[in-house]
């Protein structure tokens, strides 16, 4: 009863686990659909904000451009800044107050142009109609007093200040005791962008530590929390949620900032689409109840008899047997297959690893004599040309080496031999060699003393060297280096064999060919190569590693055969 309610409970769990994200896929597709929503509704807010503050720079620009000008190049600024006498400031300052005062009509964005020179003494100041007597009074009294304690200055750009309950714009322009002052007031500053606000959008001026410049009342009554991150939207608000985008000015230091409302996650959705949202949760969590019932009583049963067969089986009772009564016709079906398939395996068990047995030495075999043809044929060859020059003694001193070689590798392909037994194969095949080239290839060996006595797969390193003297260079006397060492890697001991020469090296289609999978033993191409892989595959499976690169000159073909430590330590010792 255990293992049927905790199979049970397994199966609960499952049902659940595929019902719970069908749920939440419910969940989540309807607020991903109303994010994207919001999504294409802030980069429409986005885009105006933009055009907004891009107007209201290029107005801000204007105005910095034309009173620069003046305040360079303007004969009254420049006396008034070099310091004259009272009339002549007087007259200076009249003169300058009559020349700005058509900047006021000409750029809105101005509301007010202030003359100030502390050097000659003179004051002046234009506003526009909409200031009021006491707005004029603080203003000016603000200007005094920013000049007196040096509050700004013309590399500072448009500042922000706050001057009674409103908020502005000021840019000085001018220095050396004599100013240029613009002052934009920031609630009206909209006006000269051209856009068409909707009943559900508000625009506000933040500082660049949010706090809110215009627009103040608004956004507290609201429980509005500006916090800043513009990068994309994000919606603030009670009880009303509303979507907040803003950008940056370049040349003031404050942020426009849209407030638009009607954005939100849940609260876009109607009652009919709430209504749907709930009785698909509802769909989703009632059918697993009905599922479960009917997987408890047609399955659950079932699998937990089969269960128990197999734990039993597994346990080496090859006896047990399946329940073959049941409801369900496929469980019935099932358990005498089951059984059937039981007392075949245990027929079939041993012979199958006779036949993995016989198949691995039947392929070790036909790969030896894969290699034989091709030994046998190069060697009748070399002879045919040394009988056309008349060499007979290098004929004899050929059959000689020749013979040996052949005896060589006609002996058991499923004997290993001695290490050293395969080095001096290698040095008689190199002579053969040598007797039919015109220069006789050098061959340098470099063995580890402990391994000559281990046995390993015959002609492995044969046939690293004979491609090496098949592709050699052949303006180059050829060079070939053997070495054979031990390896330590990971608490693995290895016997790495390498042949590597002065040749031109393999390709790079050659190189990702043999390093790569192995390809099929009937290849035509890279046949010696490609039979090493295989045999040494057949005997070491995959604990033996290869490696084939090129140096320069020439290449390297290496191979690392495991070996046992305990084995080398008593090859040592011997």
């Amino acid at each position: 009863m255990k293992k049927t309610r905790s199979f049970r409970w397994l199966l609960r769990t499952s049902v659940f686990c595929v019902a719970l994200p069908l749920a939440t896929l419910l969940v989540v597709n309807t607020l991903y659909s109303i994010r994207a929503f919001n999504l294409r509704i802030a980069d429409s807010n986005q885009r105006t904000v933009d055009a907004c503050v891009w107007q209201i720079e290029d107005q801000l620009s204007k105005v910095d451009d034309t009173m620069n000008v003046i305040a360079a190049t303007n004969a009254d600024f420049l006396a008034l800044s070099k310091g004259v006498g009272r009339l002549q400031a007087h007259l200076s300052s009249q003169a300058l107050h009559g020349q700005t005062k058509p900047i006021m009509s000409a750029y809105p964005a101005l509301g007010a142009v202030f003359i100030y020179s502390h050097t000659s003494g003179a004051e002046r100041d234009m506003f526009a109609d909409s200031f009021s007597y006491p707005e004029k009074l603080a203003i000016r009294e603000y200007i005094r007093a920013a000049v007196r304690e040096n509050r700004f200055s013309p590399q500072m750009g448009w500042r922000w200040a706050r001057i009674g309950d409103a908020a502005y714009l000021l840019r000085f322009y001018g220095g050396r005791g004599t100013y240029l002052v613009a002052l934009s007031p920031l609630d009206k500053l909209m006006a000269t962008a051209e856009w068409e606000p909707g009943q559900e959008a508000v625009a506000s001026f933040v500082t660049l530590d949010n706090e809110p410049l215009t627009q103040r009342e608004f956004i507290e009554s609201h429980h509005i929390v500006l916090r800043g991150d513009y990068r994309g939207y994000f919606l603030s608000g009670s009880p009303e949620r509303y979507m907040i985008i803003g950008r940056q000015m370049s040349n003031a230091d404050c942020i426009l900032v849209f407030l638009v409302s009607g954005a939100g996650y849940l609260e876009a959705l109607d009652p009919a689409q709430l209504t749907l949202l709930v009785l698909s949760l509802l769909a989703v969590l009632c059918m697993p109840l009905l599922l479960l019932w009917l997987l408890d009583r047609l399955i659950a049963a079932p699998v937990e008899q089969m269960k128990g067969t197999m734990v039993r089986i597994r346990e080496g009772d090859l006896e047990a047997q399946a329940v073959t009564a049941g409801q369900v016709l496929e469980f019935q079906e099932m358990g005498e297959t089951f059984n059937t398939m039981m007392g075949q395996i245990k027929d079939l068990k041993i012979e199958s690893y006779e036949k993995e047995i016989e198949n691995q030495k039947a392929q070790l075999r036909y790969l030896q004599l894969q290699i034989r043809p091709h030994f046998f044929l190069n060697g009748l060859k070399s002879l045919y040309a040394m009988a056309q020059q008349r060499e007979f003694k290098k004929i004899q001193r050929m059959i000689l080496s020749f013979s040996r070689h052949i005896r060589y590798i006609f002996q058991d392909s499923m004997d290993f031999v001695p290490l050293k037994r395969e080095l001096d194969h290698v040095r008689n095949y190199l002579q053969l060699q040598g007797l039919s080239m015109p220069t006789p290839p050098r061959c340098q060996v470099d063995a580890d003393p402990r391994l000559l006595e281990f046995p390993i797969p015959p002609l492995s390193l044969q046939t690293f060297v004979e491609n090496s003297v098949k592709h050699r260079a052949e303006d180059l006397p050829l060079e070939i280096e053997v070495k054979a060492s031990v390896l330590k890697s990971g608490g693995e001991v290895y016997m790495d064999l390498a042949v590597s020469d002065n040749g031109p090296g393999f390709s790079e289609e050659v190189l990702r060919e043999i390093n790569g999978p192995f390809r099929d033993i009937y290849t035509e191409h890279h046949v010696g190569l490609n039979n090493v892989k295989k045999r040494m595959s057949l005997i070491y499976g995959d604990q033996v590693m290869y490696a084939f690169f090129n140096t320069n000159p020439g290449c390297v073909s290496e191979i690392l055969i495991p070996i046992e430590s305990e084995a080398l330590k008593k090859e040592g010792e011997a």
